[in-house]
């Protein structure tokens, strides 16, 4: 079987993390870092390698753009950060600049890559990066993706854990749209230990009112900047949720994600990166089935499908 060889974009410190949470979850995959800043990406992989003395991995290298040949999946993760009184999709023009770059540089050294952008607005940039390959490479739209929501589902199911009591992976409700400020909650379709989330409450004799799940969309929102105001930066959730999309597409387990791809038509805005429920495999990420929206989720969604659609047309329209 070939060795899987993952290239991730930018040490940092989503960067360093996803490298480590991919090799956890591959055991047998090459990863290769690269960064602009050369010392940065050999300083994670010295680092690395000292953490996967404990656990035997040791297929990390610190590169640069001629090591991504042949890679399978690209992991974008440089750009700049959210600053104070900012929002994601501030960095939109910048960070599709950088995201460019890196593109047109590793695409004809691997033209059979799966893209994962994880750099914010990381859907306006997978919006960008898709209408660059599919000129340069005509790639197929599965091929990029967007880490979207996955961590913003994740964060879903943390807090929903705590207010009622079962474990995560008991709780499947999703997060969907934009990954941002304007990303919607599918509460119509939640379930907890297999049956629905009205349900549960009703059983177990717990409440979660339309005000209880106001503050629950508002903690997902603000978890970010929770984050940073205690420790000054969030990696090591992103950086899980792309180990987790990784292995599913090395290993093709048909895992479903809140991830995003450019699809055809959300909620009539055409041509759109906004997470929904996919599976995700070694083609890329693809919807099965629309998901089932009541009218309030319907309208959120193409309020989130706007947005993004509007800051891609800018970025691209910038060009």
């Amino acid at each position: 079987m070939r060795q899987a060889k993952i290239v991730i974009v930018g040490a940092g410190l989503v960067g360093g993390s996803a490298a480590l949470f991919v090799a956890l979850a591959i055991p047998s995959a090459k990863v290769v870092i690269i960064d602009v800043a050369r010392v940065r990406a050999e300083g994670q992989v010295l680092d690395l390698a000292h953490a996967a003395a404990f656990w035997g991995h040791s297929r990390f290298r610190a590169g640069d753009y001629e090591d991504a040949r042949d890679a399978d999946i690209v992991v974008i993760t440089a750009g700049a950060g959210v600053k104070p009184g900012e929002t994601r999709l501030h960095l939109a023009r910048t960070n599709a600049d950088i995201a460019a770059g890196i593109v047109a540089r590793i695409a004809p050294l691997a033209p059979d890559a799966i893209y994962l952008i994880a750099t914010n607005p990381c859907d306006v940039l997978t919006g960008a990066v898709y209408d660059q390959l599919r000129d340069q490479l005509r790639c197929e739209r599965e091929r990029v993706i967007s880490t979207g929501t996955s961590l913003d589902t994740g964060r879903l199911r943390s807090l929903l854990s705590e207010r009622l009591g079962v474990v995560a992976s008991a709780i499947h409700a999703y997060v969907l749209g934009e990954h941002g400020e304007s990303a919607v909650i599918q509460w119509s379709a939640a379930t907890v230990c297999g049956m629905p989330l009205e349900t549960f409450l009703t059983r177990n004799g717990k409440e979660l009112g339309p005000a209880s799940r106001d503050l629950i969309l508002r903690s997902v929102h603000e978890a970010a900047k929770l984050i940073k105001e205690g420790k000054g930066a969030t990696h090591y959730g992103i950086a899980s949720a792309i180990g987790r999309i990784c292995e599913a597409i090395v290993h093709d387990t048909d895992l479903i994600l809140t991830v995003g791809i450019v699809q055809p038509e959300v909620e009539g805005i055409p041509d759109v990166c906004v997470s929904l429920p996919m599976v995700v495999n070694g083609e890329g990420a693809r919807l099965i089935a629309y998901p089932e929206l009541d009218p309030v989720e319907r309208a959120a969604l193409l309020g989130s499908a706007r947005i993004v659609k509007e800051a891609t047309q800018n970025v691209l329209h910038e060009r």
